[in-house]
């Protein structure tokens, strides 16, 4: 089973959950990487530029791109690591802040009396993240059945939220 949480964080968001998820000792992989790098610890100091990350509790597997522009680069198989993706949530041409979320792969697929399931510090990650988030969040009102939890320092500045995607509708916050 996969947990699926989709929000909308604004850069001051994005370093105080960092920096609250830095006692679980994750390590923050962009999602191609080239051979022989080494991941740093998340922390407040720790800058984000990609679109897109995996935090991982434990030790990750991945495999090398063998075609394509990317062609030597390393992707992280996201289902046997332990890892949590996530899709930044990043302003648009238009000034309006486009969703984000978070994903991460719970139960492990096949035998798991054999496989042993998935890591505990992977599920301690998770719970920690899906509480902080469920307590210093709000709300938006639902769209197309969906909730997005809102940071404080986005919900602050007023910044027009928008879901992602081609036909993205607006989204409000709940007061």
């Amino acid at each position: 089973m996969a947990l699926e949480i989709r929000f909308f964080m604004a850069e001051e968001d994005e370093r105080e959950l960092l920096r609250r998820l830095e006692p679980l000792r994750l390590e923050v992989w962009p999602v191609l990487s080239e051979p022989g790098f080494s991941a740093p610890v998340a922390s407040a100091e720790t800058t984000l530029v990609e679109p897109a990350y995996y935090l991982a509790a434990g030790d990750v597997t991945g495999y090398p791109i063998k075609k394509g522009p990317e062609r030597g680069k390393w992707k992280i198989d996201e289902v046997v690591s332990p890892v949590i993706f996530l899709q930044r949530s990043l302003p648009d041409e238009h000034g309006e802040l486009r969703s984000g979320y978070f994903w991460a792969e719970t139960e492990a697929a096949g035998d798991n009396a054999r496989t042993g399931g998935k890591p505990v510090a992977l599920l301690r990650a998770v719970r920690g993240l899906q509480d902080l988030v469920k307590s210093r969040y709000r709300k938006s009102s639902p769209v197309r059945g969906l909730t997005y939890f809102v940071g404080p320092a986005c919900a602050r500045a007023g910044t027009p939220l928008r879901e992602e995607g081609r036909k993205g509708e607006r989204v409000t916050v709940y007061c």
